[in-house]
């Protein structure tokens, strides 16, 4: 619909966050209750697509196409990578190239052809590159990769590809999916790509357990900002050895964590002066144990991610709290305690205690003006609370 908007309208329109109010202004301008339908969930997809596109204005979206799509800085650090470990690449194969976050990046890098399926949504690429000005230097391709394998005009084409990225819908149905069998198109084309290059990149969804990935390669998670965005696995030259590798990333600091095979189990004790919270990423690739032993941190239980210490340490990938006090799982010792120390404002955070938020707020007192947060967790094995201010 946002053609249908003048330029001025639709970036008043971006510029309000309400719902309400946004549906007032088109209203009042005369638009039909289904062209204001249609307008406001365009304007939700674009408001989203601002997040990941510094040109999202310009481009076009699906809610499903955006959802799957990698943001500017993602599909930039994978290309990166992809350089960094072939850096002669010429021409790259992309399956599924979807709305073309991906497309995007690779195409400033080298020779690209990609392959979608669903003519809509080429529609939207050929859109979204032009917005770029990349579409003469994409080859697209449309067609189901499953069926193109198996033609050999198609493979003819694909004699000079140095790397391929992989990028299948993670639903099922109309619902996301974590189950890597459920994949469109399966993974089990990965056999069959690898005959055209072995160097692959698979984008799968954060939430996969690593158990699960039946393949012999590297697994990486990647965070942006505070927030798990996407896993990846690397097949061929982009593996760090010949032997599976866990990698956990933050971005935009660009700081990764290898995972080793052998690491001592660090202690466990109290709450000391400093809680730290380690990025989810690196939660997520289970190197807790690697980030305790380097900054000589303890934890508070084996199983949950809170480590602690006397010292403070500072690091973009650990969140650090000052510890106040802590307490059984007990509200009128926990509303002595904000009592005592006249916390008025609380965050409020859980890990290994199940709560309900709705309860805890009828049941927490609030005093004074400072903040705090409130950590629910086990302490010694028992459901407990720790109270911490911000560092």
């Amino acid at each position: 619909m946002q053609d249908k908007l003048n330029k001025e309208l639709w970036n008043k329109l971006l510029k309000i966050r309400d719902k309400k109010r946004r549906r007032a202004v088109l209203v009042k301008i005369g638009y039909s209750p289904i062209e204001i339908e249609h307008i406001l969930a365009d304007l939700h997809i674009h408001s989203r697509a601002k997040l990941k596109y510094p040109r999202a204005e310009q481009m076009q979206f699906t809610q499903a196409g955006l959802e799957q799509a990698s943001s500017k800085w993602l599909a930039e650090y994978r290309t990166l990578k992809m350089k960094q470990k072939i850096p002669k690449i010429s021409q790259v194969l992309e399956v599924c190239s979807g709305i073309g976050g991906d497309t995007i990046a690779q195409s400033l890098r080298w020779k690209l052809l990609t392959v979608e399926k669903d003519p809509e949504i080429i529609a939207l690429l050929k859109h979204n590159l032009n917005v770029y000005n990349l579409l003469e230097k994409v080859q697209i391709i449309e067609g189901d990769i499953l069926e193109l394998l198996q033609q050999k005009k198609f493979m003819d084409k694909l004699t000079n590809i140095d790397a391929i990225i992989f990028d299948p819908s993670r639903r099922h149905g109309s619902d996301h999916t974590v189950k890597i069998e459920e994949y469109l198109p399966p993974l089990s084309i990965l056999s069959d790509l690898e005959q055209i290059s072995p160097n692959i990149v698979v984008k799968i969804a954060p939430g996969v357990d690593f158990s699960h990935i039946p393949y012999t390669c590297d697994i990486e998670v990647v965070s942006y900002k505070g927030s798990v965005k996407e896993t990846m696995l690397w097949f061929g030259k982009f593996m760090q050895s010949e032997k599976q590798s866990i990698i956990a990333t933050k971005l935009p600091e660009n700081i990764s964590i290898i995972k080793q095979d052998s690491v001592s189990v660090p202690t466990l004790t109290g709450p000391k002066q400093y809680i730290y919270e380690p990025d989810p990423a690196f939660i997520k690739a289970h190197v807790i144990n690697d980030i305790a032993n380097e900054h000589k941190l303890t934890l508070l239980h084996e199983k949950l991610a809170y480590l602690t210490n006397n010292v403070f340490v500072k690091t973009p990938i650990l969140k650090c709290y000052q510890y106040i006090a802590h307490c059984d799982l007990d509200f009128k010792k926990i509303n002595n305690l904000l009592k005592l120390h006249q916390i008025g404002r609380l965050d409020y955070k859980s890990r290994g205690v199940k709560i309900d938020l709705k309860t805890v707020h009828k049941s927490i007192e609030y005093h004074g003006k400072r903040q705090g947060i409130l950590i629910f967790t086990l302490v010694s094995q028992k459901p407990s609370i720790i109270l911490c201010k911000y560092c």
